[in-house]
């Protein structure tokens, strides 16, 4: 039986456990860590120019700062 939840819901839940919305709904694909390149795909030895990492507790990843 799945449980059907608010959008209100969701959002209540992943401030309470310290999650993001989509790792409350169960889509980690969305929050896992990214890489972005200048150059689309990563030649040898090139570097992200920016990389997006998931601040989720349940990423292991320590919270933000004052929450």
């Amino acid at each position: 039986m799945s449980v059907v939840r608010t959008v209100a819901q969701v959002r209540a839940d992943a401030e309470r456990f310290g999650r993001s919305g989509e790792c409350e709904m169960g889509e980690h694909s969305l929050c896992h860590p990214q890489d972005v390149y200048a150059s689309g795909t990563p030649f040898p030895g090139e570097r992200p120019v920016l990389s997006l990492r998931c601040a989720c507790v349940c990423h292991n990843a320590p919270r933000p700062e004052g929450r």
